[in-house]
């Protein structure tokens, strides 16, 4: 008979199965180490993972809070209910864990990333800059925090030093295609147009069902007056994906350049349909929560 498997080598089994992508099998594990031990932290905590992973943000947080109780100090559990926060549309809440996070652990990078999202969308530029400038100081090598970095500057109006960071989000991963299309936005900005083209032509190589990548292209090839082209792109933004209010917007004036002025109020209709949908849905309440059994 073998002997009884201690919490430790559960816990282990369900890390294999989770990075496995094997969920069940995971929860199996962990919730085998709470029956026989109702506060391990660990147990909590991975279970919070795989509730927020599933958009149970709320139950996410509850199961990391209790694991926090359990054990205090974990700047991966303050990190996690900030970033379930920060889903839940509740940014300076977001803002306050991640800065808790980082008093447990003055080097946890994730944090620092985090925290400084948060900041950009505060509008508190300077401190997310900083924010951005500590995590990568800890790990250079974040072509994330590169990204965001450049998106943080792009919005502040500095398109030139957002295209340099996207340039490092670039060298450390060439094969993401989301930097390239923003430092095509940049460039847009910076009246290089033509650069602007080859870099949304890039990332839509890179991922070919890239809508935004679409649509900035076709403003690109609207200022180089190439508005047939232009129409094509934004037709096929909107084939992958059309619920944006603002491609329909595009179409719109590109319709009205060429003289299409029936067409163009069709798709001003629809850009407007779409506004009043998502408005609706924004005062219309939350949406239902489940839960983890």
């Amino acid at each position: 008979m073998s002997e009884p498997q201690t919490a430790a080598e559960l816990i282990q089994q369900g890390l294999t199965h989770h990075r496995a992508g094997q969920i069940s099998l995971a929860m199996d594990r962990y919730t085998q180490v709470l029956r026989n031990d109702p506060r391990n932290a660990d147990a909590l905590y991975y279970i919070a993972v795989i509730a927020c992973h599933e958009g149970q943000f709320q139950q996410g947080i509850d199961l990391a809070r209790r694991s926090l109780a359990y054990r205090a100090g974990q700047a991966r559990a303050h990190n996690l209910i900030g970033q379930a926060l920060h889903r839940m549309g509740k940014i300076q809440d977001a803002l306050e864990s991640f800065d808790n996070a980082i008093e447990c652990d003055a080097n946890f990078v994730d944090a620092y990333g985090n925290r400084a999202n948060m900041l950009s969308e505060l509008g508190r530029t300077a401190e997310a800059l900083s924010s951005f400038d500590r995590a990568i100081a800890l790990n250079p090598n974040s072509p994330g925090d590169w990204l965001n970095r450049g998106a943080t500057l792009h919005a502040a109006g500095r398109a030139e030093e957002a295209i340099a960071s996207y340039d490092k989000a670039i060298a450390l991963d060439p094969d993401f295609g989301l930097p390239h299309c923003n430092r095509a936005h940049a460039l847009v900005d910076l009246g290089r147009d033509t650069e602007a083209l080859a870099g949304y032509d890039r990332a839509i190589a890179l991922e070919p069902k890239f809508a935004e990548a679409y649509l900035g292209r076709a403003l690109a090839l609207k200022k180089l007056a190439q508005i047939d082209e232009a129409l094509a792109s934004v037709d096929k933004a909107i084939e992958i994906k059309g619920d944006v209010a603002k491609m329909y917007e595009a179409r719109a004036s590109l319709l009205r350049d060429l003289g299409r002025v029936d067409d163009a109020r069709a798709a001003d209709a629809k850009a407007a349909e779409l506004i009043a949908k998502k408005q609706e849905v924004s005062e219309g309440g939350a949406s239902a929560k489940n839960k983890i059994s």
